[in-house]
């Protein structure tokens, strides 16, 4: 019986979201400031905090792929991955807000199999927080995608 580990998905998916972790850092620190003792957190106080939990899941993740790398992972799985990717590639096509209605109402209707009432008011409830808190009280800039942008220019 071979005991050798091998290299593999498992092991590449935790080093991946530890190098996005450590560059969330990075940037959070560096370039855009953490916190202000006048003005409170910064742009950068977001991206940093996600950037420490990205990394601490990431190595509890890299410890576990060494420890049992026979599993192989699903795709059942790699499905939110797939869905926060399509989000932001679609986020450059036709906005962000557009594309995460569309995800939301593909992972509940088609994924989670949810009647359509049932759907719409659980989008509607997420985005209203999402632009209420988001786009109104933070003030973020949410991108608009290129068919907006041509629309409006």
């Amino acid at each position: 019986m071979n005991n050798k580990s091998k290299f593999g998905v498992r092991n590449l998916i935790p080093i991946i979201t530890l190098v996005v972790g450590l560059l969330f850092l990075v940037l959070g620190f560096g370039k855009y400031g953490f916190w202000d003792e006048m003005k409170g957190p910064l742009p950068g106080f977001f991206p940093s905090i996600i950037g420490i939990m990205l990394i601490g899941m990431s190595l509890l993740a890299l410890v576990q792929s060494v420890k049992d790398p026979s599993n192989p992972i699903p795709f059942r799985n790699w499905l939110p991955a797939i869905g926060a990717l399509g989000i932001i590639v679609l986020s450059l096509v036709i906005g962000m807000l557009p594309s995460i209605a569309l995800f939301l109402i593909l992972w509940i209707k088609v994924y989670e199999k949810y009647p359509w009432k049932t759907t719409l008011i659980t989008t509607t409830i997420i985005l209203s927080i999402v632009i209420g808190v988001f786009m109104m009280w933070l003030k973020v800039p949410f991108p608009k995608g290129f068919i907006i942008d041509a629309l409006l220019y």
